[in-house]
């Protein structure tokens, strides 16, 4: 119990971080991030690309939208789970979801787990992350389920006040990440996992 105690706490610390952020500095940081993400040879080579809407005081990528084929997560109420659907209009193919978060219509079809496990590069929302690529997320293992058989590269975005020194490992089925973005810098996480 320790443990989800203290993942909570870090929660608590980390959110308050990023909400001290300006919404200019939102903004800045953002436009620094998405620069950052087009550098990233793993973006420029995929065609696909699984982003997220910003929730709050979270990085926002909506710049990135017309790059690629896009792809936002919607969440399933009878699985209790995420799908990925491609948006081709930001305007009329999103309408608000679960927990106030901007997500694909319902009408529009999810693509297939399979799929989407071998075609997206997926861009991930976080409540921190340290350099080791272990994320701590809002809870609930939602990502995790996600990214479990994903191959590419799993890229975490956050701004660098979210950045940790190191965050507890968390459970066998948590997922790390590959590279975190933030507006200062981009870091490998494979070569540091210890």
């Amino acid at each position: 119990m320790g443990s989800l105690s203290a993942k909570s706490e870090l929660r608590k610390h980390y959110s308050a971080k990023r909400r001290e952020l300006s919404r200019v500095e939102l903004s800045e940081y953002s436009r620094k991030i998405c620069g950052f993400i087009r550098a990233l040879d793993v973006y420029k080579q995929a065609e696909c690309v699984a982003g997220f809407s910003a929730l709050g005081a979270e990085p926002d990528l909506s710049s990135l939208f017309p790059e690629k084929r896009f792809f936002l997560p919607r969440y399933d109420a009878e699985k209790g789970a995420y799908s990925m659907v491609e948006i081709r209009d930001w305007e009329r193919d999103l309408t608000t979801g679960h927990y106030n978060i901007t997500e694909p219509r319902r009408e529009i079809e999810a693509a297939g787990k399979a799929w989407c496990d071998a075609n997206l590069l997926y861009l991930i929302p976080a409540v921190a992350c340290d350099r080791r690529g272990v994320r701590l997320g809002r809870g609930g293992g939602f990502y995790d389920r996600l990214l479990e058989n994903s191959r590419l590269p799993k890229v975490g975005v956050i701004f660098s006040c979210q950045l940790a020194e190191q965050l507890p490992c968390g459970e066998p089925h948590d997922v790390r990440l590959d590279i975190v973005v933030t507006e200062n810098e981009v870091l490998e996480c494979k070569s540091v996992r210890q």
